[in-house]
């Protein structure tokens, strides 16, 4: 079974960055394997650490406004769809309205065509029944005279 590594913390009176023994045992020799100042180790790895979590804390801001627009632009885009489809409803009524009352217009200039091309021929056959009872008066008038004639 293999044995772990031994940390050995260095404790001084007085105030400096703390050190850090690791040892290590081989057979029954113990060895220092490495030591160093983890205070200043700590700072050099830690700057780097801060840095990017300055610019992670950035692009979470960035982020969050990004997601408030979109759901911003979504609300709208709904809002928009529901006008939309309400409007597009209301248009098909009145497209409804004005396709019958156009079919109403085709029919009363049909009928309007109708009722000229009936007043033509009316007029048409009044004056054929006035040449007529003219033709006929004068028939009448002749034949009067004709009888007139023989009687006497």
């Amino acid at each position: 079974m293999e044995e772990e590594d031994k940390v050995e913390e260095i404790e001084r009176e007085e105030s400096r960055p703390q050190a850090v023994r690791i040892l290590r045992k081989r057979g029954d020799e113990v060895v220092v394997m490495e030591e160093e100042d983890t205070t200043r180790e700590l700072i050099k790895r830690m700057e780097p650490l801060v840095e990017e979590n300055e610019k992670l804390k950035e692009v979470m801001k960035l982020m969050e406004k990004n997601i408030q627009r979109a759901q911003r632009e979504r609300d709208l885009a709904e809002s928009n769809t529901r006008d939309l489809e309400f409007q597009k409803g209301s248009l098909s009524k009145q497209l409804k309205i004005v396709h019958l009352r156009a079919a109403g217009a085709h029919l009363r200039a049909e009928r309007d065509v109708e009722l000229s091309r009936l007043c033509q021929v009316t007029g048409q056959l009044q004056e054929e029944k006035e040449k007529a009872s003219g033709r006929a008066e004068k028939l009448f008038e002749n034949l009067e005279e004709y009888h007139r004639r023989t009687k006497a």
